[in-house]
């Protein structure tokens, strides 16, 4: 699952279509990931349909030494938000639902029921609280959890804002839209996946996680610490449903998207609803905004597993990022990867030598919170610079400006660490679009 620190402007860089791929140098970087243990994931490019490149990095299983390959299977986060986004919308064309439905025709008893419509939910509108900030989640994340118990929980949440208001991410819309599927289709979240989407544009490495401890081809997740991946546990499917419980491949990724904007799975009308944002949310997805081109699609994050999944229509090219372990931040990887595959200038890195003035005394290193902001953001120091990842969000690299400044242009943030009376840094300023949000270290 994820949230919207970065998802503003993810990265920004030159356009220009190139006639050939270079696999060659595409190769040179995900050696140096590989060699410097720097990201473990699979990423596939595709161009009207077909792959121009694929290939596969690290282990899926570090413990059995079980390399990463095309077919190895990922957890996706938020990603799949777009599969549940598009059954919502399937459903609305065979009019059995629409996207003025309100939330109570369902689930009376949660708060502003009756004012949230099924569209508020696709498009983060509804002001419900996003459960997975709050500070219980990661005592029953790794527990299955029934709907009826997930649905008591939300009762019992206060609204963030009313409903229509703003926009604002919550992985409970995407919960609610879950059970709202079983509930007009009579059948399971994973059957309607595979009858909706997968049988229809032949997905063959796409379904619900399950968690099967002996199948080689299922990728665990890792954080990097002390020079070693450790290995992380796993969210139960049953707590984020589709919101973000579906796992796949690059590959199938990339097909999937593709089928979507060729209008394999839902109408032109349908999908333009879809692509239309309001404060920065469209129904399931959002955009990647370049210098004068957009791509449309999603990031996802859950336990260690980071993901990317983006579409240009332009030159209906795609590009996906499915990855189980991150030393490095995969914003950057999408950079190299872009800008290799629009033959743009870049240099790939060869992670020899650490950026001066990171290692800030008694280090910025940790996880910081605020207790106005549902987000926690880690703060890492990946031996070629610091970086920040907000909950359930991608990383980001951070650019020292000053002895305790750093920045990251692309979404405008400006970071002030600040040092407390022992001379340990204790907390940090973010300052973007005009606020000031003080978070300290935990």
């Amino acid at each position: 699952m994820i949230k919207t620190l970065t998802a503003i402007l993810l990265f920004s860089l030159p356009f220009g279509i190139s006639a050939q791929l270079n696999t060659a140098k595409m190769d040179s970087l995900f050696d140096q990931l590989n060699q410097h243990q720097k990201a473990m994931v699979s990423v596939c490019v595709m161009d009207k349909g077909q792959v121009s490149y694929q290939r596969s990095i690290g282990m899926a299983e570090v413990e059995h030494h079980t390399p990463a390959i095309p077919q190895t299977l990922y957890r996706i986060g938020s990603i799949s938000k777009m599969f549940t986004a598009v059954m919502i919308m399937q459903l609305v064309e065979e009019k059995k639902l629409k996207l003025e439905t309100p939330l109570s025709t369902f689930f009376p008893g949660l708060p502003n029921s009756q004012k949230i419509t099924i569209q508020h939910l696709l498009s983060h509108h509804s002001g419900l609280h996003n459960f997975t900030s709050d500070s219980d989640y990661l005592s029953y994340h790794q527990q299955a959890i029934s709907e009826a118990d997930m649905i008591k929980r939300f009762e019992k949440m206060t609204p963030d804002f009313k409903p229509g208001e703003k926009g604002e991410y919550s992985n409970t819309n995407y919960v609610l839209l879950t059970y709202i599927i079983e509930k007009i289709s009579k059948d399971t979240y994973a059957n309607q996946l595979q009858e909706r989407i997968c049988k229809k544009i032949s997905l063959q490495n796409t379904s619900v996680f399950t968690a099967p401890k002996h199948d080689h081809r299922i990728a665990k997740s890792y954080s990097f610490e002390n020079g070693q991946w450790k290995r992380e546990a796993d969210t139960d499917e049953s707590v984020p449903r589709g919101a973000g419980n579906i796992q796949s491949t690059a590959t199938d990724l990339c097909l999937f998207i593709t089928a979507l904007f060729q209008g394999k799975l839902v109408s032109k009308a349908s999908l333009q609803s879809m692509k239309t944002l309001k404060d920065g949310y469209g129904l399931g997805m959002f955009k990647f905004p370049f210098n004068e081109e957009t791509a449309y699609g999603h990031t996802g994050g859950i336990d260690g597993f980071e993901s990317m999944l983006g579409y240009f229509e332009k030159d209906s090219t795609c590009f996906s990022i499915v990855g189980n372990g991150f030393n490095y931040p995969m914003n950057d990887i999408a950079i190299g990867i872009l800008n290799i595959r629009y033959n743009e200038p870049y240099s790939i890195p060869t992670f020899q030598k650490k950026m001066p003035g990171t290692n800030l005394s008694r280090g910025p290193e940790g996880v910081y919170g605020n207790s106005k902001v549902s987000m926690k953001i880690t703060i890492r120091d990946t031996g070629s610079g610091l970086t920040a990842q907000g909950t359930d969000q991608a990383a980001f690299p951070l650019e020292k400006v000053g002895e305790l400044d750093y920045k990251f242009d692309a979404a405008g943030i400006k970071i002030t660490f600040v040092r407390d009376a022992t001379d340990a840094i204790s907390s940090f300023h973010l300052f973007q679009g005009g606020m000031d949000l003080l978070f300290e270290k935990e």
